[in-house]
């Protein structure tokens, strides 16, 4: 018996539909001018990331450049101090091989300084690099913040057919319910004209009963009357009669 009846609730439960999902009321979709320009400001700020990450790098290779340039000027500073010492010692001894370490000295130091000179020409190029990107980078934010105004505009344009749609709507409504206020009273005056011509009417009708029953003695009246009018008649007759003898009787023709 349990059995039978968990199988017959669990029918009951599988019959029974599924409650339907409360959806969450979706907001009005945006227009399409809006979606575009709400893209265009992403792309724009993807843009301005770029060129702005650009000008960051372009940045680092210079100031490692810079840290080249300062190694090589370093080590052209202490060549230059080798060299002197070396000259200094090569003028004390005039030996052919001091005058040869001087000129091995010397010959170092002058690609150290053409390596400097490279450098230094690289750091010029980097430079120009970078004010290139910057350029590109305040164009591209330039370009950002007209999409965003564009933007801004467009949403303010939706807001207002919104809020003009929204008054529209509202005006519709209270014209509506001013008609059916003006409604219910006119069917309120009516129903209470209704009831004071039903009242006045029953208020009439009422004298009018009251006459009929006071009218009523009056018949008794007549009916009194004609008893009376029966006896005259009465009274009447024998006169009749009294003519009839009256009369001269017919002379006889001889």
């Amino acid at each position: 018996m349990a059995r039978a009846k968990k199988a017959a609730a669990k029918k009951t439960a599988a019959r029974k539909p599924a409650a339907k999902k409360t959806t969450a009321a979706k907001a009005p979709a945006l227009p399409k001018s809006v979606t575009n320009a709400e893209s265009k400001v992403k792309l724009q700020q993807k843009a301005v990331e770029q060129a702005q990450k650009k000008a960051e790098q372009t940045q680092a290779k210079l100031d490692k450049h810079r840290a080249k340039i300062d190694t090589e000027n370093g080590k052209l500073s202490k060549m230059r101090a080798d060299v002197a010492a070396k000259r200094d010692k090569a003028k004390a001894s005039s030996s052919a091989a001091a005058k040869r370490a001087v000129d091995t000295a010397r010959g170092r130091m002058n690609t150290v300084r053409l390596k400097l000179q490279d450098l230094r020409g690289e750091a010029k190029l980097i430079r120009a690099e970078i004010q290139a990107a910057k350029k590109v980078a305040t164009r591209e934010v330039k370009k950002f913040r007209t999409a965003e105004r564009n933007l801004k505009t467009k949403l303010r344009e939706h807001e207002r057919k919104l809020a003009k749609k929204a008054k529209a709507e509202q005006k519709k409504a209270e014209q509506k319910a001013k008609a059916a206020a003006k409604k219910a009273a006119a069917k309120a005056k009516r129903a209470v004209k209704k009831k004071t011509t039903r009242k006045k009417a029953a208020t009439r009708k009422a004298p009018a009963k009251k006459a009929a029953t006071r009218k009523a003695p009056a018949k008794k009246a007549a009916a009194k009357r004609k008893p009376a009018a029966k006896k005259a008649a009465a009274r009447k007759t024998p006169a009749k009669k009294k003519a009839a003898t009256k009369r001269p009787a017919a002379k006889k023709s001889s």
